[in-house]
């Protein structure tokens, strides 16, 4: 009988690691969802120069009431999402040329995205290095 019990105690165990694992996977395949949605968007946002000053308007508020609704509705994936627009505009901003210029509501975006002072975006541009601010220590 110890037998028995013992055996179905240890196949209990094993089912419920076997669905905790898929669990688990099901979260990084969601988590990797918003990081390509959020490669996919920054990509979006630097074709942006083609809209109508007032499209643009419309789809900055359309962002960052998504990107609000995102964070209220899951924490964790929002920082996901928002880490990988923080990565896909520093890549943007160190390949850019600057051949096709950026409107205002980009650079202002871009900033925030990257957390950036005025001053640090400008030299970032000039100088092609971009010092993001969670690197700078002070003194």
């Amino acid at each position: 009988m110890k037998c028995v019990r013992i055996l179905m105690l240890v196949f209990a165990s094993g089912c419920y690691l076997g669905v905790s694992a898929q669990g688990d996977l099901r979260i990084q395949q969601g988590l990797r969802f918003y990081e390509q949605l959020a490669q996919r968007d920054a990509d979006y946002e630097q074709s942006l120069q083609l809209l109508s000053n007032q499209d643009e308007v419309d789809y900055w508020m359309d962002q960052r009431n998504y990107e609000r609704h995102l964070g209220k509705a899951n924490f964790t994936s929002y920082l996901v999402y928002m880490k990988g627009k923080k990565d896909a505009y520093n890549v943007h901003l160190q390949t850019c040329d600057h051949k096709t210029p950026h409107s205002d509501l980009y650079l202002e975006k871009a900033k925030e995205y990257l957390s950036l002072s005025d001053l640090e975006f400008s030299l970032g541009q000039n100088s092609r290095k971009v010092v993001l601010s969670s690197s700078i220590r002070k003194k």
